[in-house]
Order: structure tokens, then C-alpha cells, then sequence
């Protein structure tokens, strides 16, 4: 009879808390850690050598998008890769589990609609179970999207909500919670969740602290207005009491770079007025989203997607837009060699692929366009449904970031495969390379970080901040969420040019117990499980 079902021996360990190493083994049995130590006269059913190996946690990976993926591709290759075993889905105000069916969805079920998912769902436990039912291959704990609240009581209008329609807001805020939601997210740069002022946003958050959650944001500005999006985000959190993340935090623009020294000042001022206030981050110079947010003006932005196409192609309206644009960014008219637009890549263009990854600089000068015309006819061509990726983030200020002690690693990412309809999309390479690009290249090679203190910003750290009081730490009694990684080659390979390729180093992944990542490969076990907040 064996003494446990997984023996991990040899290894080096980081338990996710201590910044030194110690030599120990690891013992799982079912899908606990059921012993740390000298573990050498054990029996198992499994013996993993980790010799000249690192183990670690899981990674946990605080902010992504898969429940935009998790359907369609319940293996999550790209994360388990990295040594992702648990994510925090439904940021920046985008939850798929409160949508529906309803036609305000139309740009949801566009997502999905080409990978043959519908919603079938109407609560949040109603997608959480369609997970658990087609089965996952990380741990899955989603936030309630602020966005996608509002869509389904106030639709797509910009204006504030009636008393009536915050109550409602609020009473199915609380149902998520009931259900297992972890927090609240907002996406103040997207429509809807950005007609929402400080009161509305503090009123929910009442909720949230209520249940012992907390509230993730992306700011409603990451560039020339950073400084105000903080604070606005701080006084939120003050208003409610309740823990404040800031999501995926940078500077955007040559302009801005340096104001991340300011904006880590104030969280730590307000740190020192009691509030819990962290910060998420990935370690790339260039951010990915939608084209039409990041160059229409807001207001071009309103309403359904139909809406905005017709601005576009409106005479008198696109030139209203044009002016706007030319108002306030006089510099994007210049194709010159300090250009903005040679900055600025095709991401995800499905209709014409031959697109991805060009310059909207390039595109301009063969078309014989203006760069500001080329992106709004790129927009109109692609119904609205193209991404660009702009490289907009200075070194220095990822490496800020970075060190500080509030600050976490999560990839804003997708979980995705290098294969098929998948592989068709220009990506981010953060879906492949956030965590071993920070062991790689910010721990071996430029020593920005400690190899301890990085895997704690990966493990104890956003277990800490989630409440996941039985994962983000090795030690008996904790779920068997384990990486075994060689320290001496893990990288990413994922690059811009080429996204889908996955990163190496990242030897063995276990997840719940189960050996879910080996030999270069899943190993086909859907080891995750959906986690749900217990109710306060």
C-alpha cells in the first residue's frame, strides 16, 4: 500500500511565503498537500524528481479574460503552460456570467457565436455550472463584471441610473455573491461600465464589502488623466470600505512615462489611511484592446455596436469624430519617424487577417491615407471587432511597478492553444509568457525581482487578496496546486510577431492533485474546479 498517491522529491522548494528556499519534498494524497519535508523513505503510487528544480505553488493569475474562452477551449493550454492552476475571470467590468441571451449581449454572443457557443445561461451560478459541466483545466473564480450589471438593468444608455434601477443593480450584485462571486470589476474606459460616476460605483461597492469582496478596476484612464483615474479609484474604495485592486498597472505614452512613481505614492498614502488598496501587472511594454477604444473619443463610443458603425460612416458624423480626434491629439495626423501610428499594430482582424500584426503606419503610407481615416475605415471594415496592440509602456516603469511590495503579476490575458481557429488570432504573447517572462527575464537575467518574492507575488499573495485561505502556499492541509520548473531555462517564447508559442521551463503542473501539465503538454485531465466564495 502506498503511503500517498504523489511523491515530489528532491526539489528546491519556494512555499509562496518565505523569500528563501529550502531543500523539501512534497506528498499529496487525493487533492491535498498531505506532507512537507524529508519525504525520502516515503511510499507513492507517483515519484516526480525535481531534482535541480524549483516547486513552487500554483500560479495564481489574479486577472484574465477566459471566461471569454473557457467553452470553447476548457484545456487552457496556454495558461497550465505558464503554470497558471487558478484564474480570476470577469475583469474589467466584462463577466460573462451575467449575461444573457438578450439582444444587449450582441457583442458576447459575437465571441463566442464563431467558436459555436451559446448563452444558455441567465444567473451567475447558471454559467458556473455550464462550466463545471463541460469540465476546465485551471481553477476558475470569477468576479461580477460592473459593466455587464449595468447592461442587463440600464442596457446601453449614458445616463445615471434611477433609484429603482440601482436597487437593482445592487440586489443582483448581491445574488452573484450568493453564487460564489469573489468581487466586483469594473472597466471604466469600456461602455457601459464607464456612465457610471464615483457614487454609483461606491454604492455598489457597499455590496461587495458587505460580502467580503473586493473591487478590481481598470482605470478610466491609463495615460494623459492616470493620476485622476487613481484617485478616483481610492475614493471609491474609501466611500464603501471595501479592498481596492488596480488593474494591470501602467503608463501609456512616452508622455506619461514616470507618473507610475506618483501614482504608487498615492497607494501608499492611502495604504497609510487604512485603506487595502493593491495593484495587478504584466511585463510587457504593450498593451491590446479594442481599436475603437483606444482612438474614438468616448462619446463615438456610445450605444450599440450598430450605433457606433453608423457614426463611421455618417458623413457630418465622421467628421464630427475626425475634429474631435484632431482637437485632442494633434500629433496623430504625423506619419513622421516619431510617430504614434508606428507604434501601433493590427491585433485580432478577422476579416482580413492579412492586416495582423502591420503597422497602421505602413497601412497608411501604402494606402495613400491618413492614419486617423485608416483606422476609422479598419473599424468599419471589421464591423467593429478588431484589436490593436501599441506599445506604449516604457521598461523603467514596468520594473517600478514591479518591485514594489503591492504590486502582483496577472496577465490580462486569454486562455488559448497554438493550434487551429485559436492560433488564427493575433494575440498577446501575455497568454503564453506572463510568469516565466517574470522568472526569465526579470528574475535570472535583469535581478529587478528576487526569486522568492516573485513567486509570492504569484502565489501567497493574490490567494491573500482573493480570501483562497487553501491554495497560494505549500504546507499540509493546503490543495495539491503545485509547478515544478527549471529555474536555469524558464522563458517565454511568445513575441508579438509570433504570439502563439509556448514558453519553456515549466516542467510539471499539478492541479488539485492530478498531474495536468507534463513532457511539454496537457496531459487531456480537466483537473480544475470552479471556485466559489463562500457566503458571508
Amino acid at each position: 500500500m502506498s503511503d500517498f498517491d504523489i511523491v515530489v522529491r528532491g526539489g528546491t522548494l519556494f512555499d509562496g511565503e518565505s523569500p528563501e528556499p529550502r531543500q523539501a519534498d512534497v506528498a499529496i494524497r487525493d487533492d491535498r498537500i498531505a506532507a512537507v519535508g524529508d519525504l525520502r523513505d516515503a511510499h507513492a503510487g507517483r515519484v516526480i524528481d525535481a531534482s535541480n528544480r524549483r516547486v513552487a505553488p500554483g500560479f495564481i493569475d489574479i486577472h484574465t479574460h477566459s471566461d471569454i474562452s473557457a467553452l470553447f477551449h476548457p484545456p487552457m493550454e496556454s495558461m497550465l503552460s505558464q503554470g497558471v492552476t487558478t484564474q480570476v475571470v470577469g475583469n474589467c467590468s466584462l463577466s460573462l456570467g451575467l449575461a444573457t441571451s438578450d439582444d444587449v449581449f450582441a457583442f458576447e454572443k459575437r465571441w463566442l457565436g464563431v467558436h459555436g457557443v451559446k448563452i444558455t445561461w441567465d444567473t451567475f451560478e447558471g454559467h458556473l455550472r455550464r462550466v463545471e459541466e463541460t469540465g476546465i483545466g485551471t481553477n476558475y473564480a470569477m468576479l461580477a463584471g460592473q459593466g455587464t450589471l449595468r447592461k442587463r438593468v440600464i442596457g446601453l444608455d449614458s445616463r445615471p441610473p434611477t433609484p429603482e434601477e440601482l436597487e437593482a443593480m445592487k440586489a443582483l450584485l448581491h445574488d452573484c455573491f450568493e453564487q460564489g462571486a469573489w468581487g466586483l470589476s469594473s472597466g471604466l474606459e469600456y461602455t457601459p461600465s464607464g456612465y457610471a460616476d464615483v457614487e454609483e460605483l461606491a454604492e455598489l461597492c457597499r455590496v461587495v464589502a458587505g460580502h467580503g469582496g473586493f473591487y478590481a478596476s481598470h482605470l478610466r484612464n491609463e495615460g494623459d488623466h492616470l493620476i485622476e483615474a487613481v484617485n478616483e479609484a481610492l475614493e471609491v474604495g474609501e466611500r464603501a470600505g471595501v479592498p481596492v485592486q488596480l488593474s494591470h498597472h501602467k503608463a501609456e505614452g512616452r508622455r506619461n512615462w514616470g507618473k507610475v512613481r506618483e501614482t504608487l505614492a498615492l497607494v501608499e498614502d492611502a495604504r497609510a489611511r487604512g485603506l487595502d488598496v493593491q495593484l495587478d501587472q504584466y511585463p510587457y511594454t504593450a498593451f491590446q484592446t479594442a481599436m475603437s477604444v483606444q482612438f474614438l473619443p468616448a462619446w463615438a463610443n456610445a450605444g450599440d455596436n450598430d450605433a457606433v458603425l453608423a457614426r463611421l460612416t455618417d458623413p457630418d458624423q465622421r467628421r464630427a469624430v475626425l475634429e474631435d480626434i484632431r482637437c485632442n491629439h494633434a500629433d496623430w495626423d504625423d506619419l513622421g519617424p516619431d510617430s504614434l501610428w508606428h507604434q501601433v499594430e493590427i491585433g485580432a482582424c478577422r476579416s482580413q487577417r492579412e492586416l495582423q500584426g502591420r503597422t497602421i503606419g505602413e497601412i497608411a503610407r501604402e494606402r495613400g491615407q491618413n492614419p486617423i481615416e485608416v483606422v476609422l475605415d479598419i473599424i468599419v471594415q471589421e464591423r467593429n471587432f478588431v484589436s490593436a496592440i501599441n506599445f506604449a509602456i516604457s521598461e523603467e516603469d514596468i520594473a517600478t511597478v514591479m518591485r514594489h511590495p503591492l504590486t502582483m503579476v496577472g496577465s490580462d490575458a486569454v486562455g488559448t492553444a497554438p493550434r487551429g481557429r485559436l492560433a488564427e488570432d493575433r494575440v498577446h504573447p501575455r497568454s503564453y509568457g506572463t510568469f516565466p517572462r517574470v522568472l526569465g527575464r526579470y528574475v535570472r537575467e535583469l535581478g529587478v525581482l528576487k526569486e522568492g518574492e516573485a513567486i509570492r507575488k504569484m502565489t501567497s499573495m493574490p490567494a491573500d487578496r482573493m480570501g483562497l485561505h487553501d491554495r497560494g502556499r505549500l504546507a499540509p492541509g493546503m490543495m495539491a496546486d503545485l509547478v515544478v520548473y527549471d529555474p536555469r531555462t524558464i522563458a517565454d517564447t511568445a513575441t508579438f510577431a509570433q504570439p502563439h508559442s509556448l514558453s519553456r521551463g515549466v516542467e510539471v503542473v499539478i492541479l488539485n492533485g492530478r498531474v495536468a501539465w507534463e513532457h511539454g503538454a496537457v496531459t487531456g485531465v480537466l483537473a480544475g474546479r470552479v471556485l466559489r466564495r463562500p457566503v458571508a
